[in-house]
């Protein structure tokens, strides 16, 4: 069977603002923690990538609207579509976190993460 022929994906976005822990390899991390260090690593190298393919291109950009384009707000922009005339707007970049969860058969309705969660709040 070729990879694609294998089921459908079923990544969940996890909700970072939840007190929801991640187990990698054996060490415990909130969600929100993780994708704050993934969000940094990841924006800096794409603020510098992408600062410099624009300046190839003409196009220059301050680098507080590189900032912006990562934040909630984005940064002013116009979009233009065929057949459409020009869009005043904002863009963003968003990165997400996203969780797949394996098929267990557990039909327990008690969660294992109550145990961790009393760790974590004594």
């Amino acid at each position: 069977m070729s990879s694609n022929d294998q089921s459908q994906e079923c990544f969940v976005e996890l909700d970072i603002f939840q007190n929801t822990v991640i187990d990698i390899g054996g060490r415990l991390i909130y969600s929100q923690e993780f994708a704050q260090v993934y969000s940094e690593i990841v924006y800096e190298s794409i603020r510098s990538y992408l600062s410099s393919k624009l300046s190839e291109k003409g196009v220059s950009i301050l680098w507080s609207n590189l900032n912006g384009i990562t934040n909630v707000k984005g940064i002013p922009a116009k979009l233009l579509r065929p057949g459409s005339p020009w869009i005043a707007g904002r863009v963003r970049m968003r990165l997400v976190v996203e969780f797949e969860p394996e098929e267990t058969g557990s039909g327990s309705s008690r969660s294992p993460l109550d145990d961790i969660r009393g760790d974590v709040s004594q």
